[in-house]
């Protein structure tokens, strides 16, 4: 059994604000504590933004103290409530720093460390010559043997290797992605739209990919978030500007007003 809860501060008040419900700090803080006492395996999840990247060492603490098995460090993606938000994204540069000293961390203590960053597979296969994400690594290499599970290993699994459920039934890509809806289960079944869905299909395909995302040798590791390219760009095979090798488009486009709601006009037509 595993239970993964959002904690984004070792401060109440920071936590709440982001948050924007009052209390929900110490309503997460006893939720953990009870999955540990009932022996639930616990994850703590924390979305990085510009206020809370100078917490990560509190954080992984924090979470050891609770007795947490997972830390998981989340993306900050602006869709929903995030659009409003997008001043909280951190830069290219820090997001590199960021993703670095998670893979050391990860290598020294007991408390299994994680980011749902694509770029964190990039970054740990070159800090560790590969053998981190060998499957992928060795694709990218031209293995005719892991070529047939690169496909489902590596970067963002949006579409490839899990989809989103909505409360009506809405089948999305992802559950940052919510405006692309491929299907709905009370008219069709999962396989059939798991199987069958141009979208998905789309994105199993790292060829797809857009700007620096399709030239970079890491893409079959990596592949941008495509939530966060879709959110930016308009485009859900578009770059992600997250990721440094995007430096450029990311000082391009991060004072864009995207309140509006996103463009999608990419995926028009593949849908």
């Amino acid at each position: 059994r595993y239970v993964e809860i959002s904690i984004d501060s070792t401060d109440p008040y920071k936590h709440d604000k982001f948050r924007g419900v009052k209390g929900s700090w110490y309503r997460a803080v006893k939720g953990v504590k009870n999955a540990v006492r009932e022996g639930i395996s616990v994850g703590i999840a924390t979305t990085i933004t510009r206020f809370n990247i100078d917490e990560v060492d509190e954080m992984i603490c924090f979470a050891e103290e609770l007795g947490a098995n997972r830390m998981v460090f989340f993306n900050f993606i602006p869709v929903g409530r995030g659009i409003r938000m997008i001043d909280y994204d951190i830069e290219p540069e820090e997001r590199e720093r960021l993703l670095a000293k998670l893979y050391f961390e990860n290598t020294r203590r007991d408390i299994e460390i994680y980011s749902t960053a694509p770029q964190f597979a990039r970054v740990s296969c070159i800090l560790s010559s590969g053998r981190d994400v060998a499957a992928t690594h060795f694709y990218v290499k031209g293995d005719p043997v892991i070529s047939s599970l690169a496909e489902y290993i590596g970067g963002c699994g949006a579409g490839r290797i899990y989809a989103a459920i909505q409360p009506d039934g809405s089948v999305t890509p992802c559950v940052f992605i919510p405006d692309i809806v491929v299907g709905n289960l009370r008219d069709t079944h999962f396989v059939r739209i798991w199987n069958n869905s141009r979208v998905f299909k789309v994105l199993r395909d790292r060829n797809n990919l857009k700007g620096n995302c399709r030239e970079c040798p890491y893409r079959y590791i990596c592949g941008g978030c495509r939530a966060r390219a879709l959110a930016y760009t308009g485009d859900i095979t578009g770059p992600d500007p997250g990721c440094i090798r995007n430096r450029d488009l990311w000082i391009k486009l991060k004072d864009k007003d995207i309140k509006n709601a996103q463009v999608i006009k990419s995926i028009h037509s593949v849908v």
